[in-house]
């Protein structure tokens, strides 16, 4: 099978990296002519809990010189899914599959725009994978990944689960779900109470354990978004306050990824996560004060850049 993933970022790396040194037929697609030079020059570092960094060398190039491919692998962080879809069609032009593996709603509603929604997979990666700088990553985290045909998609239950077994054979826990749906929202649900808050305070994930106040804000943003999930007919069962505690618990000195994007000056994945609630809740007259107000903070807090006092 012949795979490309999409995105030079923390996640692209590391499943290129894996896949590679498993033997798998892949590249690492870049839309930037002179960083994927540069990466292919240096090649991919990556760290591990197991051992030492180790440089895996990738073929790297953009999506014309990759060219047709079974399978893409769509990790771009969400806001950059619209500009990195635009390859799709080239590289799904033999009937190839694509599957993303991005936080947030929306990313496939994006990719369909491009490549429609007949030959789309979803998945939901629970790696724990940090970038360190351009094409080193640290791999600290080894979550499970699973993937689905969301609706709209025909993509068949065997081809589907050659998918899982191509992730399998890289040495990742990955598995079927029948309802990948619900599963996309419940890691959602995780994500508005989480990230926002520890953008916004610049705190690890566990410190909201300690702040009662942020606390509070938190569940009451994945209380929204489960109420949400379920107006839209997906049964998320679960008290989404004791998610959010057993995840900042597991996770407490992690920096969420938003966190991340905010102490690097980088947008911020929050028009799809919080934003993607308030707007879903809007349409099901469903209100979602707290998602909305954090996705309006979150919006702030990056075009205050310039503004700020040192």
């Amino acid at each position: 099978m012949k795979l490309a993933v999409l995105g030079p970022g923390a996640l692209g790396c590391l499943l290129a990296a894996l896949f590679w040194e498993a033997g798998v037929e892949v590249s690492l697609v870049d839309y930037r002519p002179e960083r994927a030079a540069r990466l292919r020059r240096q090649g991919l570092q990556v760290h591990s809990l197991e051992g030492g960094p180790r440089v895996v060398r990738v073929p790297i190039g953009l999506a014309a010189e990759v060219g047709a491919c079974d399978l893409t692998i769509m990790a771009v962080k969400a806001y950059q899914t619209a500009a990195a879809a635009r390859g799709l069609p080239v590289l799904m032009s033999q009937g190839g599959l694509a599957l993303t593996l991005q936080n947030g709603l929306g990313n496939l509603e994006a990719m369909a725009r491009s490549a429609g929604p007949e030959r789309l997979l979803a998945g939901v990666g629970l790696l724990g994978v940090t970038r360190q700088d351009e094409g080193r990553v640290i791999y600290a985290g080894r979550g499970a990944i699973f993937i689905g045909v969301p609706p709209g998609s025909q993509v068949s239950r065997s081809e589907a689960a050659a998918v899982v077994d191509l992730f399998r054979s890289a040495g990742l826990e990955c598995q079927p779900r029948e309802d990948i749906e619900a599963v996309l929202w419940e890691k959602l649900v995780i994500n508005v109470g989480i990230n926002p808050l520890t953008a916004l305070l610049r705190v690890p994930n566990g410190a909201l354990l300690k702040l009662p106040q942020a606390w509070e804000v938190a569940v009451a943003a994945a209380q929204e978004a489960q109420a949400v999930a379920r107006a839209a007919g997906l049964n998320l069962t679960g008290d989404p306050a004791a998610r959010l505690r057993q995840v900042c618990t597991h996770t407490a000195a992690n920096h969420s990824s938003m966190l991340q994007d905010i102490l690097a000056g980088r947008p911020t994945e929050i028009e799809a996560l919080n934003a993607q609630v308030a707007a879903r809740g809007r349409v099901l007259g469903l209100p979602t004060p707290v998602n909305d107000l954090l996705t309006r903070l979150l919006q702030a807090a990056t075009q205050s850049a310039p503004l700020r006092v040192s």
